[in-house]
């Protein structure tokens, strides 16, 4: 069994941005951005305002108010990104699911633009992790294909994972989780272990994203062992009195090179982009 310890580890900063940031050096650009923060009398006019005619097709069969926040953030993080990292016109723009090879894809005019993209969502919180097909050329992925998959899952002090666990998850998977226990004081061991279990399932559901395979199939088989040619980060993020555990796995070199102070330790990392102030202007005219 591979080393376990690391998957446990906070590997991902959060860095505020009022902005909209572009990293041009970096494989990777992944954004975060709280869609509660979207005005309930708002969303239809900035459906109607940056929806492509396709996707407010989608967005009016979504009928919880929450499910058209989360729609509306992510569509409109993928075309800012492609309209100010690739130049494309953000209005010519749509983004749509492909059912054949289960996946996102950016649309212009019908072709496909060269944008990789990934997102998950959790009570309001959207997470959107983006790679223009010219990074993935350079770190030789031109020939295999770029795996990308991202989870986000709100840690529900109600909902707990134990009966999940203990008749899915892989027996190393259990150990490792128990493992966490085992370092920490007794009064602290219910929660670390019901955060444990929760990064065990955002592995499994980003490596099923990354290699196109149906969660189900995946629930059993060892997490660790998949992972183990694939670069994985995962961490938690802290929102106002809610905590949302993330997990990113590709075949493409996640890290920014980060630093992060873990007690005695410094390790590398990957920054995690939270935009504060998406909404606060015309997204379409900037440039």
């Amino acid at each position: 069994m591979p080393h376990t310890a690391a998957f446990f580890s906070q590997q991902l900063t959060f860095s505020s941005h009022s902005d909209f940031p572009v990293s041009a050096d970096v494989g990777i650009d992944i954004y975060l951005f709280n869609s509660n923060n979207i005005a309930s009398e708002q969303i239809t006019e900035l459906a109607a305002q940056y929806l492509h005619p396709q996707e407010q097709v989608i967005f009016a069969k979504r009928k919880q108010p929450q499910a058209k926040q989360e729609y509306l953030t992510s569509r409109v993080i993928i075309k800012t990104y492609a309209s100010q990292c690739l130049g494309y016109n953000f209005d010519s723009l749509a983004v749509l699911f492909d059912d054949k090879d289960t996946c996102l894809k950016v649309y212009q005019h019908g072709e496909v633009i060269a944008l990789h993209s990934c997102i998950s969502h959790s009570h309001g919180q959207v997470l959107v992790a983006l790679v223009p097909v010219k990074h993935a050329a350079t770190q030789a992925l031109t020939i295999k294909p770029l795996q990308l998959g991202v989870d986000l899952e709100w840690i529900s002090t109600k909902r707990s994972l134990e009966k999940i666990a203990k008749h899915y998850y892989h027996s190393d998977e259990l150990h490792a989780c128990m493992g966490q226990v085992e370092a920490v004081a007794e009064e602290m061991g219910k929660a670390v272990h019901a955060k444990a279990l929760y990064r065990i399932w955002t592995l499994k559901e980003a490596l099923a994203k990354a290699i196109k395979q149906p969660i189900a199939k995946l629930l059993r088989d060892n997490v660790f062992e998949h992972c183990q040619q694939l670069h994985v980060h995962s961490g938690c993020y802290e929102a106002v009195e809610q905590a949302f555990d993330i997990s990113i796995i590709s075949n493409l070199e996640v890290t920014d090179n980060t630093s992060i102070n873990t007690g005695s330790n410094t390790h590398v990392g990957t920054d995690i982009k939270v935009l504060t102030a998406l909404f606060n202007h015309d997204l379409r005219s900037v440039k």
